[in-house]
């Protein structure tokens, strides 16, 4: 068993939290043991949009914590808690618009190698 929630907890708070042992991740049992220890989704997200530019966010989940755990299944598992917790994404962006290329961009886009054929 290992502390899987612990760690994933670690990401999305920055806090430690003693949540026991897991022998899997649960996303809908981590959403309640953060809401039980004062971390309901609203403030999981309110500090990822503070922590947003001003430090690593997921936050960097310390080696102990990490004992035994897969970077892949961890990196998966805190993926798997964001989706559930409404997390995916910090600012939705409309989707950009078309620009004109200016004279620089076509120049560069006109290049081609030597050996082309021109």
């Amino acid at each position: 068993m290992s502390a899987w929630h612990a760690a994933i907890a670690f990401a999305l708070t920055g806090e430690r939290l003693d949540l026991g042992a897991q022998a899997v991740p649960d996303p809908d049992a981590l959403a309640r043991e953060l809401e039980e220890a004062g971390w309901p989704a609203e403030r999981v997200i309110a500090h990822a949009q503070h922590a947003a530019g001003v430090q690593p966010w997921p936050h960097p989940v310390p080696d102990n914590l990490r004992a035994g755990l897969g970077a892949a299944q961890l990196h998966a598992a805190v993926a798997r808690a964001r989706d559930r917790l409404g997390l995916t994404v910090l600012t939705v962006l409309p989707p950009s618009r078309r620009t004109r290329l200016d004279a620089d961009e076509r120049r560069l886009l006109a290049e081609v190698p030597p050996h082309f054929g021109r």
